[in-house]
This record gives C-alpha cells, sequence and structure tokens, in this order.
C-alpha cells in the first residue's frame, strides 16, 4: 500500500463567538456567499454551527445536463478548527429542489491549483454531509489526534455527478483520517472511483465506518472502482461494519482489495457485518479483486460470534481474505461466508477462499460456536491455502458444503465447485486442522479434487477429527475427488481421528519420495462416522511413488484405523521405491467392533516392486476377495501377528472371500510370520495361503496358524498338493520346495514330550528348517494345515532332521514344511498320526549324571547296551553323533565352545530301541 503522507498541522485558533448558520448561495471558489466564505466565518465561532446551500439555479457553475452544482476550488479550503460544524450538502435539494434525481447536488472538483484536498478536518464532532467530491488527492482529511467523532455521511466521494458510472473526476482518496484522528464515524456515503483509497486511516484509532458503499455506483451492482476501498495504515481499534440491519458497508468494485490492513502497529481492528465483493443484495458478485488483505496486521476480528457478525466475502476474482508478512499473527477469521451468497444456499465464488502466506503464523479460523463457523465453499481455487507459515488453527469450518452441511456447490456442468478444501504448502509447520472435540471439526467434502492436500515439504500439522468427503451427519458421502494427498515430501504429519469415507478415488494417498514419517491413527476410512456402515471411497489408502516410513496405525486401540468398505482396496502400497512403511494394528474389512465383515474388494495388495514394509498385527478379514496380496516383483515385504480372516476376539470366523495371502507375479524374498511372528489365517473359500508363478521364489511362510480354509493351508501352484520329485530338481513358484516327510512322531504323555523326526530330499539340505504343527484333519488331500506350531528343526548335509519339545497329545495330526536356505517355504506336509510310546519315552530308562553338566556329562543305561549317541539342541542341530560299540556308560567331554541351554540325548541301543532323555549345560 502507497504511504499517506499528510502536510504538518496548523495550530488552532478559537475565536469566541455565538453559533450560527451560514448559507452558501454560489458555486465561487471564494468570496461572499462561497463554501470558503461559509467555513471561515464558522471557523471564527464555537458552537454547533450550521453550514447549508441555497444556489439558485442561474449560478454559473450550474450543470442543467446533470443537475448538479459544481464549486471548482484552486486552492485548499480553510482547515474546520473549532469543531461542531455541520456542513450539509443536502440542503440544497431542499431549497432549490431534486435537480439530479441520481444523486446529490453540490460538486466539490479540483482545479488548477496544486494541493491535495477540498477539506481538512482538525477538529472535533464536525459532520460533512450530502457532496460530490471528486479529483483530488484525498476527498476530506480527518488529521490530528484532536479531530475526533467527526461525522462524515450520505456523500458521493468519488463518483460522477450520478454515481451510476464510471468516474469522471477521480480522488486519489475518499476520506483519509490521520495522525491520531480518533472516533470519527463515516456513514451512509457512496465513496468510489478512487484512484488509491476510497477510505485511508493512518495512525488513527477508534474510527467507524458503516453504511457505506464503497467502489459502487447508488445502487451497489455496478462498480466505480477505487484502487483500495478501505486502506488502515499503523492504526488501531478502528471498526468497518455494524450489527444493526441495513448498517451493512458495501465494499465492492476494487480493483486490487476492498480491505487492506496494513503496519505492525495495526492492532485490534474489527471487521464485521460487510458485504465484500457482491452487490447490494449480496446475491451477485461485484468483485473486488482481492477482499480484505492483512500485511503485517495483527489481532484483527474478521466476523465474530454472532450471525450478525457475518461478512459476505464472495466474488472477488482473486482471494476473499490474504493474510500475508511476518506479523500478521493473531488474527480471528470466524463466522462469515466467504464463496457462498448472503443466503449460504449458492454459489458466489471467489476464485480462492484465504490465502495464508508468507510467514502470517498463529492466525485463527473459525471457532468453537456454531455462529463461529465459516462456510468457505464454492471458491474456484482453494478454501484455505497455508504458504510458508505456522501454527495457524483452523476450526470448525465448512469446506465445501452449502450452510446446512448436507449439500456442495457445483458448476454448471453438475461438477462440484471448489478445487481444494485446504492445502498446506511450502514448508509450513505446526498448523491444525481440525481438533479433538466434535466442535472443532471441519466438513472438508464436496471439493472437485482433494479435501486436503499437503506440498511442498510441509512437516507437523496435524489434520485431527475431521469428516472428509461426507456431509454434516457423518452418515451420507459428499465426495471429494481424493479424500487427502500427502505428497512433495511432507513429512511428520499427523493425521487423526478423522472419517475419510465417501470420496469417489481414496480416502487418502500418501505419495512421492521424501514423504517420510507421516502417521495415521484412529481414522475411519469408508464407514461412516459411528463405524458401523459403509460409505465407500473407491480405494480405501495408497502408499505410493517412493513413500517410506510412514505409520498407518499403531499398538493401543486408540491408534487404530478402520479401513473398510471400499469398493476397490482397502491398502495399496506400490512402486519402486516405495518402502519401510508400517502398517499395525489397524481393521481392514471389518465394522468398528472386528467381528462383521464391511469388505472392501480386497484388503491390502503390496504392489509393482514396492519392498521392505511390515503389515503386522492387524485385523484383515471379511473382505470380498483376498486378504492380502504381494503382486509384480514386490519384495521383502513382511507380513506378521495379523488375524486374516478371523475377527478381533481371535476366534470369530469373518473370512475373507478368496484366500488369505496370495503371492503372485515375480514377487520374491517375503516372509509371512517369522520366529515368534506368526499370522493366524483362517476361514477362506480356497486358501490360507497361495503363491502362484514361476518368478515367484524365496518366499518364507513361517511359525503361521493356519486352519478351517476350504481347500488347503498353503497351495504352491499347480494347484492342489505338489509331489515331491527326486532330488528336487525341479522349479517354479517357491521353487517347487519339495515338503519333509515325517517319518516318525511319538509322544510320552507321562513327560509331556513329544518326538519327532524326518527327512528333507532337496538340493541343498543342510540348514534347511522345517517346522512342525499340529493339524487340523483334512479330508480332501491329506496334506494338512499347521494349527498349532510346535517348533523348527534344523536338517543336517544328509537331509535328516529331528524334533523334541513339550506338549501334545495322543494320536496328535502332525504335518510340517520345509523352507530352503534361499527362503523359498513348501506346502504342507502329508499328516501323519503320533503314536503313544512309553519305551521309547521312559526317560527312568537312562540316568544322566551331573545334570546340569559342566566339563562332562555321563549316560548310563541300566537295562541296555548303547550302539549309537546323538546329542541336538532344542532346535534340531545335530551337536555329537558317535557310534559305540556296546557298553551301557559313555563319558561325553563337552566341548568349551558350547553355549549352555537344554540338549536332547537320543540313544540307540543295540536291540534297536530308542531312547531319548533331555539335560542342561551349565559352565
Amino acid at each position: 500500500m502507497k504511504h499517506i503522507l499528510f502536510a504538518s498541522v496548523f495550530a488552532i485558533h478559537c475565536i469566541l463567538s455565538s453559533a450560527a448558520n451560514y448559507t452558501v448561495t454560489n458555486t465561487n471558489d471564494s468570496g461572499t456567499g462561497s463554501l470558503r466564505d461559509a467555513i471561515t466565518s464558522a471557523n471564527s465561532s464555537v458552537g454547533a454551527d450550521n453550514i447549508y446551500f441555497n444556489i439558485p439555479l442561474t449560478d454559473p457553475g450550474y450543470d442543467a445536463t446533470t443537475g448538479t452544482f459544481i464549486i471548482t476550488l484552486e486552492s485548499t479550503l480553510p482547515m474546520i478548527t473549532t469543531g461542531q460544524i455541520n456542513i450539509d450538502a443536502t440542503t440544497q435539494q431542499t431549497n432549490q429542489g431534486n435537480t439530479n434525481p441520481h444523486g446529490y447536488e453540490i460538486v466539490l472538483r479540483k482545479g488548477s491549483g496544486t494541493f491535495d484536498y477540498p477539506i481538512m478536518l482538525v477538529s472535533p464532532g464536525n459532520t460533512i454531509k450530502g457532496f460530490i467530491i471528486q479529483g483530488f488527492s484525498y476527498g476530506i482529511m480527518i488529521y490530528n489526534n484532536t479531530a475526533t467523532g467527526n461525522n462524515i455521511v450520505q456523500n458521493f466521494i468519488g463518483t460522477n455527478h450520478s454515481a451510476t458510472g464510471p468516474a469522471t473526476q477521480t480522488n486519489m482518496y475518499g476520506v483519509a483520517i490521520a495522525n491520531g484522528a480518533s472516533g470519527n464515524n463515516i456513514s451512509n456515503n457512496i465513496i468510489s472511483g478512487n484512484t488509491i483509497a476510497g477510505i485511508a486511516i493512518t495512525s488513527a484509532n477508534n474510527n467507524t465506518i458503516k453504511n457505506n458503499k464503497i467502489g459502487t455506483d447508488s445502487t451497489g451492482n455496478a462498480a466505480i472502482p477505487n484502487n483500495y476501498g478501505i486502506a488502515i495504515q499503523n492504526a488501531s481499534s478502528n471498526i468497518i461494519g455494524s450489527l444493526l440491519p441495513g448498517e451493512f458497508n458495501l465494499i465492492s468494485g476494487n480493483t486490487s482489495a476492498g480491505i487492506i490492513i496494513d503496519g505492525i502497529t495495526s492492532k485490534y481492528n474489527q471487521i464485521f457485518g460487510n458485504r465484500i465483493g457482491t452487490d447490494n443484495s449480496g446475491t451477485d458478485s461485484v468483485p473486488n479483486e482481492s477482499g480484505i488483505i492483512l500485511s503485517y496486521a495483527n489481532n484483527t476480528t474478521i466476523g465474530g460470534s454472532t450471525y450478525r457478525h457475518r461478512n459476505i466475502i464472495s466474488g472477488n476474482s482473486a482471494a476473499g481474505i490474504v493474510l500475508n508478512g511476518a506479523g500478521t499473527s493473531n488474527n480471528h477469521i470466524k463466522g462469515n461466508f466467504i464463496g457462498p451468497d448472503i443466503t449460504g444456499m449458492a454459489p458466489l465464488h471467489n476464485y480462492s477462499g484465504i490465502n495464508i502466506l508468507s510467514n502470517a503464523n498463529s492466525n485463527f479460523i473459525g471457532g468453537t460456536l456454531p455462529a463461529e463457523r465459516n462456510i468457505i465453499s464454492g471458491n474456484l481455487e482453494m478454501g484455505v491455502y497455508v504458504e510458508s507459515s505456522d501454527s495457524n488453527i483452523i476450526i470448525n469450518n465448512f469446506f465445501g458444503p452449502d450452510s446446512t452441511g448436507l449439500d456442495a456447490f457445483k458448476n454448471s456442468s453438475f461438477e462440484f465447485l471448489q478445487s481444494n478444501g485446504v492445502e498446506f504448502n511450502t514448508v509450513s509447520k505446526h498448523n491444525r486442522l481440525g481438533g479433538y472435540t466434535a466442535a472443532e471439526r471441519n466438513i472438508i467434502s464436496g471439493n472437485r479434487v482433494y479435501g486436503m492436500v499437503y506440498y511442498g515439504n510441509s512437516s507437523y500439522n496435524p489434520v485431527i477429527g475431521n469428516y472428509i468427503g461426507v456431509d454434516y451427519t457423518g452418515n451420507n458421502a459428499l465426495a471429494n475427488a481424493t479424500g487427502i494427498c500427502v505428497d512433495g515430501g511432507c513429512n511428520n504429519n499427523d493425521i487423526i481421528n478423522n472419517v475419510l469415507s465417501g470420496n469417489y478415488s481414496y480416502g487418502i494417498f500418501i505419495v512421492t519420495t521424501g514423504t517420510y514419517y507421516n502417521k495415521m491413527t484412529g481414522n475411519i476410512i469408508g464407514l461412516n462416522a459411528a463405524g458401523n456402515d459403509t460409505v465407500p471411497n473407491e480405494a480405501g489408502l495408497l502408499l505410493g511413488g517412493g513413500a517410506k516410513y510412514n505409520i498407518i496405525g499403531g499398538s493401543s486401540n486408540t491408534e487404530r484405523n478402520i479401513i473398510s468398505g471400499n469398493r476397490f482396496g482397502g491398502i495399496e502400497i506400490a512402486d519402486d521405491g516405495t518402502s519401510f512403511n508400517l502398517i499395525k494394528g489397524n481393521y481392514i474389512g471389518t465394522d468398528h467392533s472386528g467381528l462383521i465383515a464391511k469388505p472392501n474388494l480386497y484388503g491390502i495388495s503390496i504392489i509393482s516392486n514396492s519392498s521392505q514394509n511390515t503389515i503386522d498385527s492387524n485385523i484383515i478379514s471379511g473382505n470380498k476377495h483376498y486378504g492380502v496380496l504381494i503382486f509384480e516383483n514386490a519384495d521383502s515385504n513382511i507380513v506378521s501377528r495379523n488375524m486374516i480372516g478371523v475377527g478381533a476376539d481371535y476366534t470369530s470366523s469373518v473370512g475373507n472371500g478368496a484366500a488369505g495371502i496370495v503371492i503372485w507375479n515375480g514377487a520374491t524374498r517375503n516372509k509371512i510370520g517369522g520366529q515368534g511372528l506368526g499370522n493366524t489365517i483362517a476361514y477362506h473359500d480356497s486358501c490360507g495361503i497361495v503363491v502362484k508363478d514361476n518368478g515367484t521364489v524365496f518366499n518364507t511362510i513361517s511359525e503361521n496358524s493356519i486352519f478351517s480354509n476350504s481347500i488347503m493351508g498353503i497351495d504352491i501352484f499347480p494347484e492342489g498338493p505338489n509331489p515331491n520329485d527326486v532330488g528336487d530338481f525341479d522349479c517354479g513358484p517357491n521353487e517347487l520346495m519339495n515338503y519333509p516327510i515325517v517319518e516318525y512322531a511319538a509322544y510320552n504323555p507321562a513327560q509331556d514330550i513329544i518326538w519327532i523326526y524326518g527327512t528333507l530330499d532337496t538340493q541343498s539340505p543342510e540348514n534347511a528348517v522345517v517346522e512342525l504343527f499340529v493339524a487340523k484333519p483334512d479330508t480332501v488331500f491329506n496334506h494338512g494345515e499347521g494349527e498349532i506350531f510346535l517348533g523348527r528343526a534344523i536338517c543336517n548335509a544328509a537331509g535328516e532332521w529331528m524334533f523334541m519339545g513339550n506338549g501334545g497329545s495322543e494320536d496328535m495330526l502332525i504335518t510340517a514344511t520345509a523352507t530352503s536356505v534361499t527362503g523359498s517355504t513348501s506346502e504342507f506336509s502329508k499328516n501323519y498320526v503320533t503314536v503313544t510310546s512309553l519305551a521309547e519315552y521312559a526317560l527312568n530308562n537312562c540316568i544322566i549324571y551331573p545334570n546340569p553338566a559342566n566339563d562332562y556329562v555321563v549316560f548310563s543305561l541300566p537295562e541296555a547296551e548303547m550302539a549309537k549317541l546323538a546329542i541336538y539342541n532344542t532346535g534340531g542341530a545335530l551337536i555329537f553323533e558317535k557310534a559305540i560299540n556296546g557298553g551301557k556308560i559313555y563319558k561325553w567331554e563337552i566341548e568349551s565352545n558350547l553355549q549352555n541351554g537344554l540338549y536332547i540325548a537320543n540313544i540307540t541301543t543295540t536291540n534297536g530301541t530308542i531312547i531319548t532323555s533331555k539335560f542342561n549345560v551349565l559352565k
């Protein structure tokens, strides 16, 4: 804003005399009967003096074409110094008739002199009424801290004679208030056509501006622009507007801004009850470029806490409101219509709603009271745009919906009008959208592209508790194209407790390299706000384009996202470089209870080269097709500790419609389960886990509880159980790894010990892992589904393995898988029924001492001769083996590097009996 320069203040000379009435009888610049002469006379008295007009039609300054009386001034009129002077130009009509039916009759026009203003007020309590003021730098000047309580009413300042067309004689400023001239009232004027500002207030406080038309003609329906409608610089506690019906300012049609408030000492100004950018009715546009600009201003209130405070800030060609620059802080924007017309039910768009720019920090958009809600809807671009600004709070607004919150504004093609609801951009930080209470909730719905979008490395901006894609009730779709987009290297943003449902495309996507460490917790994606019925997005969540280290969910119930009811997938993880993301603790495919299916088409897909992501401790159940798909060269992902097809009570059947997990199309080195990380995979229409094509290899399936699936627990294509081949030289999905052969399984109920051994025929058996399970009976293929993990054994170079552990039962069904040293896991083996054998497990038939042992241990058989001794650790690895040619006692020298722990001795007697026992080593 151009700084306003004022002349120095003259000393005020007060000459005491009686109050009087003075009449202007001609249009002369000076002399008897002139306005100049009347002001000079009034300045000579003290009291409520009046200056009236009664200029005859025969006066040379009368323009019969326009019906106006033109006073052409060659120098400024005398300063009004004594106060309480009423200059009422409307008395010309009273005395001579209505010669100008389009407006007022008395015109003050600048002549050839070098001066800035026609009238300067340096005293209190004056009234300037009924003029048309044209062609000056300042139409009216109110200057100095003695100029208080003046009234500028019912003037046309900067317009032509009729105020219904373009100005023919422009001022630079319509009204200028400066240098401590406080407490003045500017009301019921037409202030238009000024080249800089209609009203300028500089270093002056406590002035009131109401009931004016600033930038329009007298009808309020056509523009006669000022550059700025109202300009306030380094001035405080001024009021623009009124709470009384009919006393609003219409501030429209101005070329730069309706209102600009500039300067770090501009504080505590209030703007309420105005129409800014609209016509007089508030139903059509007479655009300013921007509605309101706050530049370095602070503690300004735009709107307020009652419906009478509402400004209609709509129809502007650029932004409704701009907050710009460092120090533009602690401003409150609340209770306004920004984009709708006065009814709140029809669009009257700005280009954008509110722009917060360039370190404009710590401002407040909205408030917790219903009347403090802004309706920021129907704009062509953003509802609120935050760029390079921090710590702004945006609560309880509608972004996209009309004032009912039940529908949104559309264009002539029936597309939603507003592009994005809210955008954080360009390293903006610590801004908050929404809050933890219902009173702070924003409704961000019915936007053409994004409800909310992060760009430009913005970080630490929480989005909390909003409805994004549903209406005010939380039950019905009011779609954005996508609910939230996190893009452009944005990081460390928390997205908490939102409803992200009903959107045409994704509920949320998190994409691109550098978009790291964002966290989503407590959100509902695809269901209504209660979490018990579907309001689907096309898809729930996408992580893609190289996004890393993002967390979806967490360890506690409050961190759980519910991602269900979507027409396509619940979660999709895609693209090369999309890595190290964690999906944990969510319900994917169920309602809020985790027990009732609210299906996505599929639960989670990990595709297109994405790698090293972790899917942990989720309920992935109730989906129409598969629970988890690992596809298109996705590698090294981990799926652990999930309930897949099982409810949140860990027992209920909430099966996915096809398979639990499908690994396909070149997916490699993925881990399903792991040591202490097994999943529960049950109740599916086909298989628990499917591994499909030849390029899908080295996928490890470990320690999972797989049961009650309709066909197989693990199916490695071709469909159905694959026969073992000698030497395991075939290849295909997971290398068509041979399953292990269980040769023997016995259970000793007295000691609660199970003993299992067998062989694995594969090319490189040494250190291959065999996992043992208690199986569910399988009447179709006799290849079990491993329901209860028992433990693992390690194969020796000959493919021999042995397992001993606690627990079991008589006639228990055993099955097993084998995993090669390259990580490929087989199908489940053929079932084996345990035998009960006291002879082989009669531990009192072998005496072991000392126990625990240190340097050596002695094995003694009271009733048999030894033929062979083998010692294993609890993982089944062979530690020591020796053939013994008879004898009942053998002393084994313990090697110094043997670790402390439990070991199993397997003694074969000369008559073929196998005796097992266990002992501890403690050095």
